[in-house]
């Protein structure tokens, strides 16, 4: 049994540490996963959130390489499985390797299940690595206990705490679950006095629960229960800091990949956070160059005016009123379009080159053949391939080792 109030106050202040990440994420997601905003700033379900996207580079690269990672690590969309003897001995024995062969495609056709969702799961999982440089995999069984189950968890709802070689070791999440799917998990018997009060008034109503696992400090050497397993499994009300439901789990049930890790840091460095400040550059530049355009598509014009002048409007359209009597010293038409100097073909070379800086960091370069220039000959597609493999393979032996392995 765990001691419910020194455990949430743990979380809190993991929780609190963890912040100081959020608005570089929040940053990250906002010019390139928009969907994946809220660490920073509350987010409404269904809501709008590239109101402040004026070119869609950075999120067309950041999925080309998570779409890249998808097809290297796993070729045929589903992981590499490959089972064999602990005893070299019994790898030679026909029945041996006709189970092992049965195994295997009987692991293979659990990862394939559309229930288990893993497709869905490693998509996602693919695309965080790229921006967020850290991932969050769940890896076990459905609530029917009838197939596998592969759920990628928001990072905002997670905190991690990890152990002295760097290895995730234990997983906080905060949800926000509708009563009847706590009374449908765990019985209305389990739940706080209060809670379930609610639940008679409003099924639909959502609570805060913490859904905590750790490792046990005291592990018995032949569990029986799931409450004695080596990893420990909470569910706890909030609010009402109740512990609603413990069990446990053989292993860590949790993969957190990875891109890169700096000294000190737990959580990872990714692609995206080289490519933010051109990123952000691209923004600006992309909306400058839209009113640019509007304005030479449809300048403001100067208009007269008798006895008075306006200030000078300088959006597409606008008006700028003068003095009627001055028009014939301005020119022979008293009105006339504002000529705002705007020189488009040096901006789009600006923006082109931000755009080649942005696809270089997801390394566009090394991922695809030209498409331009002559054909290229067998001795040079292979240099190109060893300078792709010089190039990335460091990047996918550390996904190896965090990611697939696991």
């Amino acid at each position: 049994m765990i001691d419910v109030a020194k455990e949430i106050k743990r979380w809190e202040k993991l929780a609190s540490d963890k912040t100081r990440w959020h608005h570089l994420w929040d940053d990250l997601a906002r010019v390139m996963l928009p969907r994946r905003l809220g660490f920073a700033q509350t987010t409404i379900e269904g809501e709008r959130r590239t109101e402040d996207i004026f070119d869609s580079t950075p999120m067309q690269a950041a999925q080309r390489l998570a779409n890249a990672i998808g097809g290297i690590v796993r070729p045929q969309g589903l992981p590499e499985v490959k089972m064999k003897a602990e005893q070299d001995a019994l790898n030679s024995m026909e029945e041996v390797k006709e189970w092992l062969a049965d195994s295997e495609d009987r692991l293979k056709a659990a990862f394939n299940n559309p229930k288990a969702r893993f497709r869905q799961a490693s998509g996602e999982i693919d695309l965080d690595l790229v921006v967020f440089g850290t991932a969050d995999l769940f890896v076990g069984e459905s609530l029917s206990k009838n197939n596998l189950l592969f759920l990628s968890n928001h990072l905002k709802d997670v905190t991690l705490f990890f152990n002295e070689e760097g290895q995730p070791q234990g997983h906080y999440r905060k949800r926000n679950m509708p009563l009847r799917q706590l009374e449908e998990r765990f019985g209305a018997n389990k739940l706080s006095e209060k809670t379930r009060e609610m639940l008679e008034k409003d099924q639909d109503k959502p609570i805060d629960i913490l859904h905590i696992v750790i490792p046990r400090k005291k592990i018995k050497e032949k569990p029986l229960f799931a409450k004695d397993l080596p990893i420990g499994d909470y569910w706890i009300e909030l609010d009402a800091k109740h512990l609603i439901s413990e069990g446990g789990f053989h292993e860590f049930p949790f993969i957190i990949p990875r891109w890169d890790t700096s000294s000190g840091e737990d959580y990872g460095r990714s692609p995206g956070m080289i490519a933010l400040p051109d990123a952000d550059t691209l923004q600006a530049m992309g909306e400058t160059i839209l009113i640019a355009g509007q304005r030479a598509a449809d300048p403001p014009l100067a208009v007269p005016n008798d006895g008075a002048f306006d200030a000078i409007n300088t959006f597409p359209g606008g008006l700028a009123y003068y003095d009627v009597e001055t028009a014939t010293q301005v020119r022979g038409n008293p009105f006339f379009p504002i000529e705002s100097g705007a020189n488009l073909p040096i901006s789009r070379d600006m923006q082109a080159d931000t755009r080649q800086q942005i696809w270089a960091a997801f390394f566009r370069n090394i991922l695809n053949l030209p498409i331009d220039g002559p054909q290229m000959t067998a001795t040079e597609v292979i240099q190109r391939k060893e300078e792709f493999i010089r190039e990335i393979g460091p990047v996918f032996g550390r996904l190896e080792t965090d990611y697939t392995a696991p």
